[in-house]
């Protein structure tokens, strides 16, 4: 009995350390995306260098993939909270296999929006792909780690109760991240889409 509420006590600290670091991250992360938000919105009340973008049609694709690794990543932590490592292994390595894929998305979206023969420089609405999509991306990189770090925690079977609890918070930890890049994502493409098009 006494082993049990000391385990639990453990883990309740452990989940509170981890939703520290994760506010932590996310309060810099937020800043950081909400200073390029307001340039977006600022800079497209400018008529003279905001022209129509067509936006790169596997953006929507990289989109519904981002959306999709939420959902592995959640159903994935689901399973580690019941103890299923072998299937929180095979869910996580979905999960990092489409957000690797959303990576490779956006740079083909970069590729085809050079493409396109739009002059970057007469039209600052095409430069904001490249700023979401780009500062996005090296959070999902961050993100790609946090994913890496549990496969590697999780490839094996778990060795005792403080591993596995361990391996939990640092999941609720990086599943609050990646969710929260996928919402951060989803704002940006909307933005790019919908403002002014």
């Amino acid at each position: 009995m006494q082993a049990a509420t000391d385990t639990a006590n453990q883990q309740n600290e452990l989940n509170s350390f981890s939703i520290l670091t994760v506010i932590v991250v996310l309060a810099t992360a937020t800043m950081t995306f909400g200073a390029m938000i307001a340039v977006f919105v600022i800079r497209s009340g400018s008529s003279q260098s905001w022209g129509h973008l067509q936006i790169p049609s596997v953006l929507w694709l990289t989109t519904a993939l981002l959306v999709a690794s939420s959902i592995t990543f959640e159903v994935a932590r689901r399973r580690l909270a019941k103890n299923q490592q072998a299937d929180f292994f095979r869910l996580m390595a979905w999960t990092a296999g489409l957000g690797s894929v959303f990576l490779i998305g956006q740079i083909v979206a970069w590729w085809q929006v050079l493409r396109t023969g739009i002059i970057l420089a007469h039209n600052a609405h095409s430069w904001f792909i490249f700023l979401f999509s780009g500062l996005h991306g090296l959070h999902i990189v961050l993100g790609l780690a946090g994913l890496g770090y549990l496969l590697m925690r999780t490839r094996q079977p778990a060795s005792g109760p403080k591993y596995q609890a361990h391996t939990r918070a640092a999941a609720m930890g990086i599943g609050i991240f990646w969710h929260y890049l996928d919402f951060m994502w989803v704002l940006l493409f909307g933005l790019l889409v919908f403002w002014r098009s």
